[in-house]
């Protein structure tokens, strides 16, 4: 098993889709995790783009702005998992997997299936206000995954 894994964050919100996956993907960076954000909604402030550097210290915002790939242009081997912060955007991870001819229900590590839908529900980074706080909410709803990645890591490093 590779010792790096891959994680693909997705979200199809209109207008701010971009965001919510540079946010995510900075804050789930790890050494041993390639995080890939997807989205067709490619726009991110640079206020928001200050906001996650202020908020998150090991990553790398501006990077992730500029690495959003649009869905309609990856497969299934683009990633090892699939986190979606919207059910539009889940639907359509689910749609990249099966239209690569691999099944949505099996998952890769400890993983029950390809696509997650994260459970919480993601308010819009605002567009006026405090782009802080809405960064230091997701870095806490995102704590749980990141203990997961952690342990699915450390028990398939062995």
């Amino acid at each position: 098993m590779p010792s790096i894994m891959t994680i693909a964050i997705i979200s199809e919100r209109s207008p701010r889709g971009g965001e919510i996956v540079v946010a995510a993907s900075t804050i789930l960076t790890m050494t041993y995790l390639t995080v890939r954000p997807v989205s067709s909604h490619t726009a991110c402030r640079d206020e928001f783009i200050n906001a996650c550097r202020a908020m998150i210290r090991n990553g790398t915002p501006k990077k992730y702005a500029a690495k959003i790939a649009d869905p309609f242009t990856v497969n299934a081997d683009f990633a090892d998992f699939w986190l979606a912060f919207d059910k539009k955007g889940a639907e359509l991870a689910k749609q990249i997997v099966r239209n690569s001819g691999k099944s949505v229900e099996q998952g890769k590590y400890d993983f029950p299936a390809m696509v997650h839908l994260f459970e919480h529900t993601v308010p819009d980074p605002p567009i006026d206000g405090d782009l802080n706080a809405w960064v230091g909410m997701l870095s806490t709803q995102l704590e749980p995954w990141k203990e997961k990645i952690r342990k699915m890591h450390a028990d398939h490093s062995l």
